[in-house]
């Protein structure tokens, strides 16, 4: 028995008696997923996904999600399904996974990360489509170096960029890819790629809540902002709570930081800056915030339509947010915020909580219509099949186009 098959041999004995230890683990990661949609006749055209898995490891009944990206997976993948590919999943950084699936052959690689840029030189007959949740990394980079520099400016301190680069890497967007799909801004891309696909994300729901007036003149001193731990000056918090800090007139919400964050920007010394930790979505406090803010601000310096921000639209929160930082094609619909100097930030800030009552009411009324209209799971799932489909039309040569309307951008 040569070393390797010796190896394997101690590796499955051991794994025998230890893995019901792990039964919860197995049940719910693994970084692939195989032969979704697959017929018995193998037959079918070949797709991979490379996004995040674990959609399909969850009981969503039981389960409550705080991200929008498992049911929006889903619909990438019943879309692929209408179109009769057989799909496989896998995780779009796990390189190691690539050798489960490196002797297949492929017709279409769909996604981003590492393993979408390592199957697509591998593999370079097949469609490949980018799926940008982000901004183009060029930007991103960039704007989050400013907003770095910034703080260090003033705070005498010698933070590093951490948030740019997780999914998406120069490198990466070096090669011409089939077509892109963007959830930012489509002209970041308009260079490379003569039409880029443009879609919106979706957003949370509460699922018992009801738009209902509020009292605006209160409710126009208080602001909404959602993050994720590790973001706090990627997504501009440190700008906010610097002003708020100043401010007895305002209130911030907030939710979503880690604890190193909470120490860093010194949350609880700040008696304006209400630390709601974790927010569920579903929750009553959720219920509460939207009840109690007019607005959901987020003056990030990259973003794709960030979820946050259509999840507090879909409650009828104004949205506060950057220009050229995922929201410009909701047009006049949006708040935006030209620059992310204090001094400038404070000067808005004020403007906004002396909006008249009347005109937030109905202000909140057309951001819920065009929320619902736009980033529900529904039409999410329309836009991505739609999508799909023409692409498959245009760029499959052995598909007969269906008989669908074009895809209009």
């Amino acid at each position: 028995m040569d070393g390797a098959s010796l190896k394997k041999k101690i590796l499955d004995s051991i794994w025998l008696r230890v893995k019901d230890y792990f039964y919860d683990q197995r049940v719910t990661d693994s970084p692939i997923v195989q032969n979704l949609n697959a017929r018995a006749s193998n037959s079918q055209k070949k797709a991979i996904i490379c996004y995040l898995p674990y959609s399909f490891f969850n009981n969503w009944e039981e389960t409550t999600c705080g991200r929008t990206q498992p049911f929006e997976i889903l619909a990438i993948v019943d879309a692929l399904s209408k179109l009769d590919y057989r799909i496989d999943l896998i995780d779009c950084n796990d390189l190691r996974a690539l050798q489960h699936v490196e002797s297949k052959r492929y017709d279409l690689i769909f996604g981003f990360g590492e393993t979408f840029y390592h199957l697509t030189q591998q593999q370079p007959w097949a469609m490949s489509v980018l799926y940008m949740t982000e901004q183009h990394p060029e930007f991103s980079y960039r704007e989050e170096q400013k907003r770095v520099d910034y703080y260090n400016q003033r705070h005498q301190t010698k933070l590093q960029s951490s948030r740019s680069g997780k999914f998406y890497q120069r490198h990466h967007l070096e090669p011409k890819y089939t077509c892109v799909i963007v959830m930012g801004e489509e002209d970041q891309f308009s260079g490379t790629y003569d039409a880029p696909y443009a879609i919106f994300p979706t957003g949370l729901l509460h699922p018992n809540f009801i738009l209902q007036p509020k009292n605006q003149e209160i409710a126009r001193k208080n602001f909404l902002w959602l993050g994720s731990p590790g973001a706090a000056i990627h997504k501009g918090l440190d700008l906010l709570t610097e002003v708020i800090a100043n401010r007895r007139d305002l209130t911030l919400h907030i939710g979503g930081i880690s604890d190193a964050e909470r120490e860093m920007l010194k949350i609880g010394k700040i008696k304006n800056v209400i630390d709601h930790e974790y927010i569920d979505v579903q929750s009553q406090l959720f219920k509460d915030l939207v009840s109690t803010c007019a607005y959901i601000i987020l003056p990030s310096c990259s973003e794709a339509c960030a979820t946050s921000v259509t999840t507090g639209m879909l409650h009828g929160l104004i949205p506060v947010v950057m220009k050229d930082a995922g929201f410009n094609r909701l047009g006049s619909l949006p708040v935006f915020l030209e620059h992310y100097a204090l001094e400038y930030l404070d000067k808005e800030l004020s403007e906004l909580a002396d909006k008249s009552p009347e005109q937030l009411e109905l202000y909140s009324q057309r951001v819920y219509r065009y929320a619902h209209q736009h980033f529900t799971i529904d039409s999410f799932a329309n836009q991505i099949e739609t999508i799909l489909r023409d692409i498959v039309n245009k760029y499959d040569k052995n598909t007969t186009p269906a008989n669908t309307p074009a895809f209009v951008r």
